[in-house]
């Protein structure tokens, strides 16, 4: 590598860009599997019979199962940031994983209710870090052309976990005994056991080790990305003194602690309403009942024979992660507003057919009537899996500055969890009370949720992470940018990238 030695980064760190990339999509996709299985084991739990007679649930009790996850990851919010900005990307993932691998364990040996909320929460904890960290952890690493695509495999990957959960509900129906439900449950442990293998061959984030003043690591891990064969020292280092000057002018723009900074200009009030309107939307969009309640929607249809659902359950998995890594790869092609407006759109419609389908036919034996309503069903899924699954591990990511990153993503992941909570006690309710109506309602707010969207979220596609700032904070913060864009060893051309941020800044304001 031109005489390149390391002084810093692990040799078990591939030299091979292409390498490189791939286990970083590796660790996307194992991380991500991680909470699409846990995510879903409870809509395979709730059809088996096994699982259901065993805790004597009602519909509080299934409620509360389903909420404790959520309540794990509020609390795990409260230590996203502390957890990345300390311990450092990297490490903040290592526990993660550990800490979901224990609550795993727990879970699968409960003996009473209380055990099994306790062994969920644990998880849910686990699960919030990781969201943080590992995310946080692509993007400092990832150059701008891959970092749309891979972060959205990031969550994409969720209807892989989703999947496997699905298939092994399915196999261990017929098991007779609590192991009917206790084995999908242990079964959680091994997406986090792979990313805990995966992690030595993975460097830290660049922009951590500079803001814990490692330049000289850094450094480092910037020539690894450049890939073997064409390693530049000098562009290396202009690149890091690029990212170092753009962190200094944050660092004085925001020099306060990263909470207190989060409203205190109004590019970052900015930014807040946007994480907060986000993180809202995530788990209230419609997919949260589909997610969790399948099992009630199939009896509103008319489906309640549970090895039906079970097979159900599995399909709408497949299509889902299909649906996903193609949305996924869309992000750079369509653009981040376009794509989710388009969805948001096809959301609304899809409901309003669902609950009208479930109105005329849910109770009734028309064949046609109840596969049309599986189908609508499977569309809905679709239209969300398409945007909203890639877009919620990019967007938060990407429109906060070094400084708020890992707060911003705590934030974010607070309101998404906290209605999340709110969800697994209302729409057992709502569901139980109203009936089909809940869909026609749903279907309203996410309308406002798509005029939001449009009026408030900017386009981030294809901007390095430093760039993106320009939509908030006005071209100023970029100078260093700039600077670096008109040097001749700049990591970008200055021709290509700076009318580039002006013209998607003309066309967002």
């Amino acid at each position: 590598m031109n005489g390149f030695e390391r002084s810093f980064v692990s040799n078990l760190v591939p030299a091979n860009l292409k390498l490189l990339t791939s286990l970083l999509v590796a660790v996307a996709v194992v991380n991500s599997a991680t909470l699409g299985y846990d995510g879903s084991v409870m809509n395979g739990l709730l059809i088996l019979p096994s699982y259901t007679e065993y805790f004597n649930l009602t519909t509080a009790t299934i409620g509360l199962n389903t909420a404790a996850m959520w309540m794990g990851q509020i609390v795990g919010s409260l230590l996203m940031q502390p957890a990345a900005d300390l311990l450092g990307r990297k490490r903040a993932v290592i526990a993660a994983a550990i800490l979901t691998i224990v609550g795993v364990v727990l879970q699968a040996a409960s003996q009473n209710i209380g055990m099994f909320v306790g062994a969920r929460i644990i998880v849910g904890i686990g699960q919030a870090i990781s969201n943080a960290a590992a995310p946080t952890l692509l993007a400092e690493l990832l150059p701008a052309r891959l970092r749309g695509r891979v972060l959205g495999i990031f969550f994409s990957c969720f209807y892989l976990g989703s999947l496997l959960s699905s298939i092994i509900n399915y196999g261990s129906q017929d098991i007779q005994s609590t192991w009917a439900w206790r084995l999908p449950s242990l079964l959680q442990f091994i997406p986090s056991l792979i990313a805990l293998c995966l992690l030595p061959f993975i460097p830290e984030s660049p922009r951590w080790l500079i803001s814990k003043g490692h330049d000289a690591h850094a450094q480092e891990v910037l020539c690894i990305m450049q890939g073997a064969g064409i390693v530049d020292m000098h562009k290396a280092a202009e690149e890091l003194r690029t990212i170092k000057a753009i962190m200094a002018k944050e660092e004085e723009a925001y020099p306060r602690n990263a909470w207190r900074e989060l409203a205190s200009t109004p590019a970052n009030r900015k930014r807040l309403f946007v994480l907060v309107a986000f993180g809202s939307m995530i788990n209230t969009f419609g997919n949260f009942v589909i997610s969790f309640y399948l099992s009630k929607i199939l009896d509103q249809a008319g489906v309640t024979d549970s090895n039906s659902q079970l097979q159900i359950n599995v399909g709408i998995s497949c299509w889902c992660f299909i649906v996903a890594l193609t949305g996924s790869f869309m992000l750079d092609v369509l653009g981040r507003r376009k794509q989710t407006l388009a969805c948001i759109a096809g959301m609304v419609v899809t409901l309003f057919m669902i609950g009208s389908l479930i109105k005329v036919f849910g109770e009734s034996e028309n064949e046609s009537g109840i596969y049309a309503t599986i189908a609508v069903v499977f569309l809905f899924q679709g239209f969300y899996s398409f945007s909203i699954t890639p877009m919620t591990s990019v967007y938060p990511t990407e429109i906060s500055q070094y400084k708020l990153r890992s707060a911003g993503i705590a934030i974010f992941r607070f309101f998404d969890c906290g209605f999340g909570l709110l969800c697994s006690f209302a729409m057992s309710y709502a569901m139980a009370d109203i009936g089909w109506k809940f869909y026609l309602v749903n279907a309203s707010w996410d309308i406002i949720f798509g005029l939001t969207v449009f009026l408030f979220f900017p386009e981030t596609k294809g901007l390095e992470l430093e760039e993106i700032a320009a939509f908030f904070d006005g071209p100023e913060i970029v100078e260093a940018a700039r600077e670096r864009d008109s040097s001749p060893h700049g990591a970008i051309d200055s021709d290509k990238r700076a009318p580039t941020v002006k013209s998607q800044l003309e066309s967002n304001a």
